[in-house]
């Protein structure tokens, strides 16, 4: 089954951490993309732009694109993860192990819907 990593994060957050910090955590995900590709779990996984280069298209009536941040959270979507694990356990065991933790953010486990 297929499962997706989706990585929350607070971009001001990153203003005031040093370029060593940074070096850190980025090797911390790398780490931990090189272990899911590995074990076969990975399937594709991007970091994404920040949420002001964004567009949300809403429908209803009509076709709506807004700019900007779109859901009323103090976090963003930085990035994801597309895993295949055997079971809802390993998934989240993947998930629990998500470098964003380092930096006080957190993660989502969806799994992918299967028609």
């Amino acid at each position: 089954m297929r499962y997706m990593i989706l990585i929350y994060g607070k971009e001001s957050d990153w203003e005031n951490v040093s370029s060593e910090r940074v070096g850190e955590i980025m090797g911390a995900y790398e780490a931990y993309t090189t272990k899911l590709r590995d074990a076969g779990a990975l399937v594709s996984g991007d970091e994404l732009n920040v949420v002001a280069t964004a567009k949300s298209v809403r429908g209803m009536g009509g076709t709506q694109v807004v700019d900007g941040p779109f859901v009323d959270t103090k976090e963003n979507l930085g990035g994801y993860y597309l895993i295949e694990c055997a079971s809802d356990a390993e998934a989240l065991n993947w998930a629990r192990h998500a470098p964003t933790m380092m930096h006080g953010g957190g993660v989502e486990l969806r799994p992918i819907m299967v028609r």
